[in-house]
């Protein structure tokens, strides 16, 4: 079962020549405030159609799992006013919505007004679809305030693992919190922490220069803020940028796993297992040492869900996979298969099918 598990894994494929554009907030509630999304798309080529497929992923309430649809002509701007209801059928709920199209990148504008029609005639804040590469592994959110205002803190997990990131909230450089979700974040789902500063217990604090960092360790997410006005619900929203992931879990112990055509080492299939110690905390770094002038020389590692370990597509020399700090539990004693993800490692189809490791956990 867990060799099955990983080999689908390790052979799934993103949506073939499709760019996929990331509205990572939509809605439509109506309890308490109610908030609604207007969307518009719009095609940038001066002669070619595009297709579009938008599939809703919602966090809150339920909504409609069949992706809809739709076609835009050179320049057509299409509106979807209460985008929830109007392209799926599914009131009372909230979450990201992603737009796949087979054009070139960047054929496809999204931007959306998320906005509340109370207690005001109306008071929002723009949304933008965005591409896979706002997606970080670690993300900051600066221009977060508390006292006066609230905030909401929200990611979206584009990829196919599940993730249990973690949220640090700073005020100026010191740590005022940690937090995390009450689950972990499944593949291509989205969750919100709302009122951040209660969550990590710092409610009564007033700043208006804080921080939050989500780490999602090897994972890249989609990560926002919604800082609102207490007196006014007038909302401003704060795309994640691009952090720098920080320093090895103290006392960890690091083991640097050797990839080349075609193996981990240690890992297998030539070399020993990877075995690792209940209890222990390590820090895993994949490293490419192909030799010079190796065919296709980049190397991926399709995780180990049933550990909680994330998958890279990209092992390439001068680019390690790190990840910081994994520490086995009892009842992991076993032995996980995993695979490379890559297609051709190597330059040989047939050998790479044979790039299969073995974690042992002892």
């Amino acid at each position: 079962m867990r060799m099955a598990a990983v080999l689908a894994i390790g052979l799934a494929a993103a949506r073939a020549g499709a760019e996929v554009v990331t509205l990572p907030a939509a809605a439509s509630v109506v309890g308490g405030a109610p908030f609604y999304s207007d969307v518009r798309a719009f095609n940038t080529s001066y002669t070619a159609a595009l297709t579009v497929t938008a599939e809703y992923r919602c966090f809150i309430g339920a909504c409609s799992p069949a992706p809809q649809a739709f076609t835009l002509g050179p320049r057509e701007s299409r509106a979807f006013d209460d985008v929830c209801v109007s392209l799926f059928a599914s009131p009372d709920s909230a979450g990201a919505i992603e737009f796949a199209h087979g054009g070139p990148d960047g054929g496809l504008v999204v931007t959306s007004r998320l906005y509340s029609t109370e207690p005001a005639a109306t008071v929002g804040m723009f949304v933008p679809g965005v591409s896979p590469g706002a997606a970080h592994p670690v993300s900051v959110l600066t221009s977060i305030s508390n006292g006066g205002f609230r905030t909401n803190v929200g990611v979206y997990n584009p990829g196919a693992a599940a993730v249990d990131p973690t949220f640090r909230v700073y005020d100026g450089s010191t740590l005022v919190g940690t937090a995390r979700l009450d689950a972990p974040l499944a593949a291509r789902s989205g969750a919100q922490l709302n009122d951040v500063f209660a969550r990590v217990g710092a409610s009564a604090l007033a700043t208006s220069n804080a921080s939050v960092v989500v780490d999602g360790g090897a994972h890249a997410l989609f990560c926002y803020a919604a800082v609102i006005d207490n007196a006014t619900s007038d909302p401003i929203l704060v795309l994640g940028a691009a952090d720098q992931p920080g320093p090895p879990a103290a006392g960890a112990e690091t083991v640097v796993i050797s990839v080349r055509a075609w193996d981990f080492s240690p890992g297998g299939p030539v070399s020993a297992p990877l075995t690792l110690r209940v209890g222990t905390t390590y820090t895993l770094v994949f490293r490419n040492v192909d030799l010079p002038g190796t065919p296709n020389a980049r190397h991926g590692f399709s995780g180990v869900s049933d550990l909680g370990l994330p998958p890279t597509d990209d092992i390439s020399p001068g680019h390690d996979f790190v990840i910081p700090a994994f520490t086995p539990q009892a009842y992991q004693r076993g032995s996980y298969p995993f695979v490379c993800t890559q297609s051709d490692c190597g330059g040989d189809p047939e050998q790479h099918a044979g790039m299969i490791g073995a974690l042992i956990v002892e």
